[in-house]
């Protein structure tokens, strides 16, 4: 076995801890992610099962009429389909790692398999934003989590969130990963997340026994309080429908722009009197830093949105500068 101060195998001439050592570490570690990864996409690839297609439609079918008002009916099966294999089922999941256990061969995944049988509910605020993770309390016990970031997508603190969490493998105290739905709710909808924690705490059930006859309730309260599934206030929505449509209008394509203004909304959530003046801001910043080939006038672009050019100039600078710090960021 190589030595950490040895000469590394590589012919580099350098030590072996000042060579590959890392490298050979994350390698590792990624295979054993990826190996997470696959274990989790081999599940829900294969389950339900015909035989259990029926019982989880029945599910669905006394989900919808509470909450297809206003929630499309992609979200409502997602979020009943958690809650078949984990409350509903837990069986088929647990059943599902047993199996996949005893094909396993590294002695790390398979104690990892035994840790993920009975996944945990958790709803509660974004507190911290790292690199690789985010930090969240769970506004029913709370337990602060490290939960592995899904992209990286801003996150503004303050978020409400739901997910079922499963240990991460990092063998790290509460790091953690979403099963499948980590979904992000916009602090509007903080009211429907404390009153859900009410609702468990006059309960005086266990954690575990009111979050599996009262699933429901959370998803209720949400559509109560106006949550369509959306990931922007409706305000934001607006902006980006705004630019969207300009950008159609004047057949400009850049995705990876309008994510950026998404990301701008997201985090530094600006406020104006007119969406449209945000949407213009954006339309500058965008041409201004060469993101696409057409040119216009700040006073066309302000007719276009029917805005002055002072009000779409503040924005402009907002998203410049919030642009050079996620270059400094990633530089």
């Amino acid at each position: 076995m190589i030595g950490r101060n040895d000469p590394c195998l590589c012919g580099s001439g350098k030590k072996y801890k000042k060579c590959c050592e890392g490298k050979n570490q994350v390698t590792s570690q990624n295979v054993f992610q990826d190996e997470i990864e696959n274990v989790l996409q081999t599940f829900y690839s294969n389950y339900p099962e015909r035989k259990d297609i029926r019982e989880f439609m029945e599910l669905v079918r006394t989900w919808a009429p509470k909450l297809e008002k206003k929630l499309h009916k992609e979200l409502v099966e997602a979020v009943a389909l958690d809650e078949y294999f984990f409350h509903q089922r837990p069986d088929i999941w647990q059943n599902f790692l047993a199996k996949t256990a005893k094909k396993a061969l590294r002695p790390s995944m398979i104690e990892l398999l035994k840790s993920w049988e009975q996944p945990i509910f958790f709803i509660g605020t974004v507190e911290d934003v790292q690199d690789d993770y985010f930090t969240a309390i769970s506004a029913l016990t709370g337990t602060t989590y490290h939960i592995q970031r899904e992209s990286h997508k801003s996150i503004p603190l303050g978020m409400r969130v739901f997910a079922f969490l499963l240990p991460d493998g990092s063998n790290k105290e509460n790091h953690v990963l979403a099963v499948s739905t980590l979904i992000f709710f916009h602090k509007e909808h903080a009211i429907s997340f404390e009153q859900f924690t009410e609702a468990y705490k006059t309960s005086r059930l266990p954690v575990e026994q009111f979050t599996k006859e009262n699933h429901l309730l959370l998803w209720e309260g949400l559509v109560e309080n106006g949550y369509e599934g959306e990931e922007f206030t409706p305000f934001e929505q607006e902006v980006v429908e705004q630019l969207k449509a300009f950008m159609t209008e004047k057949a400009i394509n850049n995705e990876s722009f309008v994510a950026l203004v998404e990301d701008y909304l997201i985090e530094k959530q600006p406020t104006a009197r007119k969406a449209g003046a945000i949407a213009a801001g954006a339309v500058r910043f965008g041409q201004e830093n060469d993101l696409f080939d057409q040119k216009f006038t700040v006073k066309e672009i302000g007719e276009s949105f029917s805005v002055s050019p002072s009000s779409l100039n503040k924005y402009y600078q907002e998203l410049n500068a919030f642009y050079n710090e996620k270059q400094l960021v990633n530089s």
